[in-house]
């Protein structure tokens, strides 16, 4: 699953809790320079990093067990491509099956991805549907998932909104303590 995280927030954690009986391993990759983006991520990578290590650390001992974070993408420089993240992994796991967890939001791009069409030779999709948004023409789960994304808990912050209900505690004690995204 893969994504900024900019910050993380309990919609995703609400995600990897609804599909983690699905698979086998759940592994959560901050993206580092994401390309398609028109700005850079507000928050630096090794942030963003931290805050996904502390909202997984809240996750319950089960879920701790499937899923592990890497920085596969944060280490690599220049912009980051998912089918060069999906080849890395590839050399370390040889023999296993990818699926990439998405929003519907990012699958209604997949054409526009990097090497889309080898992308997706390579990975299984699928997608998450946030409320709202239409479907897509990959697989697709819905959940009850949080009506929230990162631009929003962004805002929250900088008007000094209360966000405990979109971020973990840990998270929101990162934040304020790195000064992020002008929090109060």
């Amino acid at each position: 699953m893969g994504g900024t995280f900019d910050p993380i927030h309990r919609g995703h954690l609400r995600i990897l809790d609804a599909v983690a009986g699905k698979f086998d391993r759940i592994l959560v990759i901050p993206s580092g320079h994401p390309w398609l983006r028109t700005s850079e991520p507000v928050a630096s990578g090794g942030a963003r990093l931290e805050m996904c290590s502390r909202a997984l650390d809240d996750l319950s001992e089960e879920l701790q067990e499937k899923v592990a974070l890497t920085d596969i993408e944060i280490r690599r420089s220049g912009p980051t491509y998912t089918v060069d993240t999906i080849n890395q992994l590839r050399a370390f796991f040889p023999k296993d099956s990818f699926t990439l967890i998405l929003g519907s939001d990012a699958a209604s791009q997949i054409d526009k991805w990097h090497k889309s069409k080898e992308l997706k030779s390579l990975v299984n999709f699928l997608v998450v549907r946030r409320p709202g948004e239409s479907k897509s023409t990959y697989p697709e789960i819905e959940i009850d998932a949080l009506d929230i994304s990162a631009t929003e808990v962004r805002d929250y912050l900088r008007s000094g909104k209360d966000v405990t209900p979109f971020i973990s505690d840990s998270v929101l004690t990162y934040i304020k303590e790195a000064g992020l995204y002008g929090s109060k």
